[in-house]
């Protein structure tokens, strides 16, 4: 019998709420539209989501048998074939739940179901796999944005390419959390560049005080995110990724503040997204 908790931990549904973000954000930005087909799009994404988490553990199972013992497939809480039927259902249900939309968010959905299977394939050959995972979150905003009144705007793309930069970041220092790997650099730079873009897209909509409130909360959530990983002096860098993962709200927030879409009941879904993040973590590992 499969256990239920290694099935949210092999999904890191902790992170899930995450993905809400992402999506309400872009249907925002693309002028919202018909209730039914954003339901659509959350469950889908969230389908493929989880897929591709199943997925990662089942192409990363030597990898984990030798560094990581205690995830689902090497512990013996699931078997590798169980992982594989999972992916094919979640991945194939979460794509149908999105390609009858339109043709536009079809090919959207198909081209972040390929980077998704490309990342977890590649990602421990190559170092452009951590391109490929950031990819996979501005596939989300693409896709969702294709599908709104407005369609696929230079907002939405914008929003994309802000967190490309911030998934990259934390993509860049997760590679190192299970070795003994130092800070990286670029990882840290490409969590910070959204600032820059953030803060530059309220200049130019002349929204500084909104602007600069939610830039400085992201900011300091990010520093608390590095004080919180250090023991006795020393960062441990795989402790700064759940933080960050939950973030990602936070940087959605951000960018509506920076391109006059923010509104209370918005924000509120947002915050509420962050804490579900937070609050789930404590229980399911991020990572």
């Amino acid at each position: 019998m499969v256990n239920t908790r290694a099935l949210l931990v092999l999904g890191r549904v902790s992170n899930l709420s995450t993905v809400w973000s992402n999506c309400l954000c872009a249907w925002v930005l693309g002028g919202t539209g018909q209730g039914s087909v954003f339901t659509a799009l959350l469950l889908g994404s969230s389908l493929m989501y989880v897929g591709g988490m199943y997925l990662n553990d089942y192409c990363d199972v030597k990898f984990d048998k030798e560094f990581r013992p205690e995830r689902p497939i090497p512990s013996g809480h699931v078997s590798q074939r169980a992982v594989l039927l999972l992916t094919l259902g979640l991945l194939g249900s979460g794509y149908a739940l999105v390609a009858w939309v339109n043709l536009q968010v079809a090919l959207l959905g198909a081209l972040l179901l390929s980077l998704i299977v490309a990342y977890n394939i590649v990602h421990k050959k190559t170092g452009f796999g951590v391109a490929l995972m950031a990819g996979c979150r501005t596939g989300v905003y693409l896709m969702v944005g294709a599908a709104s009144l407005g369609g696929l705007n230079s907002e939405v793309v914008w929003a994309g390419i802000l967190m490309f930069l911030y998934v990259l970041g934390i993509t860049c220092l997760a590679r190192t959390e299970s070795t003994d790997g130092a800070l990286s650099k670029t990882g840290l730079i490409a969590i910070l560049s959204p600032l820059v873009g953030i803060l530059f897209a309220g200049a130019m909509n002349s929204l500084w005080i909104g602007v600069l409130l939610s830039s400085g909360a992201l900011a300091g959530w990010i520093y608390f995110a590095f004080s919180k990983a250090k023991v006795n002096g020393r960062l441990i860098v795989g402790k700064t990724i759940g933080p960050l993962l939950a973030g990602i709200c936070l940087v959605d927030w951000t960018i509506l503040s920076g391109m006059r879409q923010f509104s209370l009941t918005t924000g509120g879904f947002l915050v509420a997204f962050f804490l579900i993040a937070i609050i789930a973590q404590r229980r399911i590992p991020a990572t």
